[in-house]
């Protein structure tokens, strides 16, 4: 009898442990800290919610945050919203202190707190182990968007410490809610680029009385989700840099047929794959491997959202076209592994096959083969990972378009290859306190000195009323043509 009590107190201690322990993981963790270059007064920590929102109960997942306090001790916060899906919005604390996103954020840090925080799944809340991007294969990642391999690889072994039933934006969303509440913020001011500008118009649907004011650049909407690749945002892109070579003197002197040539090489994806050099960056060595099209339009494509890539394009296709492919491979390999490090790729599929795949219409699709030189390829290769990734589809009311009226300032940009501006401009007309600046020439991302004086007139007016956005339509300047890749990162 005194050996069955004893193993009864022991199951009893073994059982409550953990028990105290996920519900002292509950909760804020903050400690003091130091972010940016000047190491400026911040709080860093984690924030525990239960995996099971609905259930609450069961695992305890630690949300990553930081929280820069503003120089005057206030209530107000804004809080920064990483894309992706998949990045981690705490990797962005540093560039408000050091002035990496314009002057308004380091003068919004008098008034206003800056709040950062991880999503479940992203960073280091929890996150989601893969790699499609392996630096001893680059063979694989050449070849497939989404290594078949590797995602189910990925997806057997993330299913053992995730309930994958639980990562979307709906939740997400409620997540960053309870941080709010939990730090004391009535309201926040959403700030969010790409798919940070669908996490906050969720939120602005979820919780609209928590909102003071929001500003979208990139806009990628629900009820008008652009399509995985954005195949017609990449062929305006695509033709807008054609006109630009084409009006520059130095690039039409030395790339004069740099519209035919890009079809030429385009062309030769239609026998199959096109060899080209890589560096193997477990062996040090180059090696070579074959570049699929999927792999090269939709690289491609990431590589025109910012005008600094784009400025290498005419070189590099220039040099594909008399075969010299080494300055393609680097090119391809750089945004490939970049875009793998910088996003989570297993959070990327878990809330993309949840919440936005589903939702992309056959007729997108079909106008994506007819009028895009990048096609359905990404879409196609989304749609195998998402049938390997296997999670629950939201419901269909999430793509519905969201009606607030939250004020709202969106930047948009004419030559953005992922979030192109006609589904901002349609977003709008459900936002009535809302107001876009369309920045001619912009790209995913279409900030200018000018968009950042207008951020900062709304926020401090709480409204977008009077703001004068067509001021800021012609203020984007191009960067100089590439001539060789010396400069390329």
């Amino acid at each position: 009898m005194r050996a069955v009590l004893t193993f009864l107190c022991v199951v009893v201690l073994l059982t409550g442990v953990p028990a105290r322990a996920q519900s002292s993981a509950l909760g804020l963790h903050l400690k003091p800290c130091g972010v940016g270059k000047a190491k400026v007064r911040a709080e860093c920590g984690t924030f525990g919610v239960y995996e099971n929102r609905t259930t609450q109960s069961g695992r305890v997942i630690a949300l990553h945050l930081i929280v820069i306090p503003a120089a005057q001790q206030t209530l107000h916060a804004i809080t920064e919203i990483a894309g992706g899906p998949g990045e981690a919005a705490t990797d962005f604390a540093p560039a408000i202190p050091d002035g990496d996103f314009g002057k308004s954020r380091v003068t919004l840090r008098e008034t206003y707190d800056y709040l950062f925080v991880d999503s479940r799944g992203m960073g280091t809340s929890h996150q989601f182990r893969c790699n499609f991007a392996p630096s001893n294969d680059p063979a694989a990642y050449f070849r497939y968007l989404y290594p078949p391999a590797l995602v189910a690889a990925c997806r057997a072994q993330n299913a053992t410490t995730h309930d994958m039933t639980q990562y979307n934006h709906d939740i997400a969303v409620d997540d960053l809610d309870e941080v709010r509440a939990a730090l004391g913020y009535e309201k926040l001011v959403l700030d969010g680029g790409s798919d940070g500008t669908l996490f906050a118009l969720d939120y602005m649907r979820r919780h609209p009385e928590r909102v003071e004011s929001a500003i979208l650049d990139g806009v990628a909407p629900p009820g008008f989700q652009p399509v995985p690749g954005e195949p017609m945002g990449a062929q305006r892109a695509l033709d807008d840099l054609f006109v630009k070579c084409r009006t520059n003197a130095a690039c039409k002197a030395r790339f004069p047929h740099f519209a035919q040539h890009f079809a030429a090489v385009l062309k030769r994806f239609d026998a199959g794959s096109i060899p080209v050099p890589a560096k193997n960056v477990a062996t040090k060595k180059t090696q070579t491997v074959a570049l699929s099209k999927e792999v090269f339009v939709d690289s491609l494509r990431h590589i025109m959202y910012d005008p600094f890539g784009a400025s290498f394009v005419p070189y590099v296709i220039e040099r594909a076209y008399v075969k010299d492919y080494a300055p393609l491979g680097r090119m391809m390999q750089s945004v490939i592994v970049g875009f793998s490090t910088d996003l989570n790729m297993g959070a990327f599929l878990t809330y993309s096959c949840a919440d936005w795949m589903p939702f992309i219409s056959k007729k997108q699709i079909d106008a994506a083969k007819a009028h895009s030189f990048a096609g359905d390829l990404r879409f196609r290769a989304q749609q195998r990972a998402c049938s390997t990734w296997k999670v629950p589809v939201v419901a269909s009311s999430f793509a519905h378009p969201v009606h607030s009226d939250v004020p709202v300032l969106m930047i948009l940009g004419s030559d953005d290859p992922a979030t192109p501006a006609r589904y901002g401009l349609e977003a709008l007309k459900y936002l009535p306190n809302g107001k876009a600046v369309l920045v001619k020439g912009g790209g995913h991302g279409a900030d200018t000195p000018c968009t950042d004086k207008l951020v900062l007139a709304f926020v401090k007016a709480k409204s977008a009323k009077g703001l004068k956005t067509n001021a800021c339509s012609a203020t984007f300047r191009l960067p100089p043509f590439a001539t060789s890749m010396k400069s390329w990162p």
